[in-house]
């Protein structure tokens, strides 16, 4: 069962990397304006969705699994029910919220009352999304439809990055017409905006429609139980705090890991005297800095989960050696990641600049550099803080968070007097608290899980062969664009710079047998290092 949650887990997470990689194409569609109301909305959305539906899903599957597994099968019924009874009512509450309070921030104290409208796209987009999620908990559960529903996931994504792409063609020239009759040019961006939530509201009922399917298929397989009527106090009351108990933290640890973004998007809009510039800001913030170096810690993390639960399993069995070598592994592998993400996007930073807007060229790559720093430390900081709360140290980990998100506030708005640029200052600032977090994720995991760390191996070397294949690519990069273009250079740059990072790391003697496992083409990977004559 671990398994198939750990391949669902990973399935999700490749979900989210389509779905980062669409909105990267969706920016050039749409312009940092629009990307900076599609951000902002995001906001209230992403809030109320990590309070209602952040692992519904996964919860409820796990209760009606427990009922499962002591022959309770008509109270593991009542579950379901009475899981769906709480679902249809924190949809409504959770769209009401979105577009009632959404519409007051944007209108009142952003100043953007154009994305009135987009918020209630948002508003209905999360009902759909909620009863997807209910769906799902009854695949979660089964054990031959957990997969099943993380395959689900992908083809949300590719649905939206299709048809989104189809919607703004369709409805973009009728928003260019708009903003020429009112002379207001965000109004394109926005009627582009309109067509991406249109695109995702249509996608999500698709994948509501073949998740219904797939359930109605299951139930066919279903038993008709006759044993006694087991779990009366089975009601809607229980089930709630059921659901909340086993979820309440970690929403709170969610909550938390957002905080940064959605209080940025609060002091830039107050401090800000011209709204529409802030929402061009916040746009090119995410675009330059957020999503590139989320991109790169999704991927590293997908490859770290089994991690985390070996270190997990051994800890609980009270198998130190084993849990702190797995430890230092998830640590090592995600520098590893986390340094060629850093440098790939420091190498690449005019490149992916020029590609953006030729005018704001060199405020794009500093940008980028920071985005890249950022991926570095955010890696190990959600590698060791999904450990800590895999092991029942979660209150801990708030201790971290909860100063760390304080320091970003009072250096942000600090940085904002001071920067000439916000988004450089949002930059500098979500940077310093990320430093902040792996530092205090860190301390816990040593002194309370006396976690061993090498700073050298698992640090220091990733990092220095990093700026060493840095360096070349930067001098490469500029003799090679020009003949092959950007959008190729990219690409090209991306599997050249994997390949030389790879062979330096293993003649430095950097890895250990046990990590090849956890790097993709991992048997290339230990060929590579048998013709190097490493292994």
């Amino acid at each position: 069962m671990n398994e198939a949650l750990n391949s669902k887990n990973r399935l999700e997470g490749l979900s989210l990397i389509i779905l980062l990689a669409a909105c990267l194409v969706f920016r050039f569609r749409i312009g940092n304006i629009g990307m900076g109301y599609m951000l902002t909305c995001f906001v209230f959305y992403e809030v109320m969705w990590v309070v209602f539906g952040e692992r519904l899903s996964e919860v409820v599957g796990r209760i009606i699994r427990g009922k499962f597994s002591k022959n309770k099968f008509k109270s593991a019924r009542l579950v379901q029910r009475y899981s769906s009874s709480m679902t249809y009512f924190s949809a409504v509450l959770g769209a009401v919220l979105i577009g009632t309070v959404g519409s007051y921030f944007l209108k009142n104290i952003f100043k953007i009352s154009h994305a009135y409208y987009l918020i209630w796209f948002f508003a209905v987009l999360f009902i759909i999304r909620l009863l997807s999620e209910n769906t799902g908990a009854y695949l979660c559960s089964r054990k031959n439809s957990i997969m099943i529903f993380g395959a689900v996931s992908v083809v949300r994504q590719i649905l939206i990055a299709v048809f989104g792409n189809i919607c703004i063609s369709l409805i973009g020239g009728y928003g260019n017409k708009v903003a020429l009759l009112y002379k207001q040019e965000d109004f394109s961006a926005l009627y582009s905006c309109f067509a991406i939530m249109f695109a995702a509201i249509v996608s999500e009922l698709l994948v509501l429609v073949l998740l219904l399917i797939v359930k109605l298929l299951n139930r066919k397989h279903d038993h008709d139980y006759e044993e006694e009527y087991f779990g009366r106090k089975d009601n809607t009351g229980n089930v709630f705090i059921m659901v909340w108990q086993r979820r309440i933290f970690e929403a709170i640890s969610t909550l938390f890991i957002i905080f940064p973004f959605v209080s940025g998007v609060l002091v830039l809009y107050s401090k800000s005297e011209n709204t529409y510039l802030t929402t061009e800001k916040i746009g090119l913030f995410g675009t330059s800095v957020l999503i590139p170096a989320i991109l790169f810690c999704i991927f590293g993390y997908l490859m770290l989960v089994p991690l985390v639960s070996e270190v997990t399993g051994y800890y609980r069995q009270n198998k130190m050696r084993y849990a702190q070598n797995s430890f230092q592994t998830g640590i090592h592998l995600s520098f590893i990641y986390g340094s060629f993400g850093c440098i790939y996007l420091v190498a690449l930073s005019n490149i992916i600049a020029s590609m953006y807007n030729e005018e704001s060229k060199e405020l794009i790559s500093k940008l980028v550099v920071y985005g890249g720093f950022s991926a570095l430390t955010m890696l190990a900081s959600l590698f060791m803080l999904r450990m800590l709360i895999a092991n029942g140290l979660v209150i801990l980990t708030y201790l971290v968070q909860i100063p760390a998100d304080v320091i970003f506030v009072v250096l942000l708005n600090v940085f904002v007097k001071k920067s000439e640029d916000v988004t450089v200052a949002f930059a500098l600032a979500l940077l310093i608290s990320f430093i902040a977090k792996f530092i205090g994720y860190l301390v816990i995991s040593i002194i309370k899980m006396e976690m061993n760390f090498d700073p050298i191996g698992n640090m220091f070397v990733p990092m220095v062969v990093a700026a060493v294949v840095c360096v070349i690519n930067v001098f490469l990069t500029k003799v090679i664009s020009p003949h092959l273009g950007n959008p190729f250079t990219l690409l090209i740059t991306l599997f050249e710079m994997a390949l030389l990072y790879l062979v330096i790391l293993l003649l430095s003697r950097n890895f250990k047998d046990n990590e090849i496992d956890y790097l993709p083409l991992s048997k290339f990977v230990y060929n590579l290092g048998q013709t190097l004559r490493v292994f």
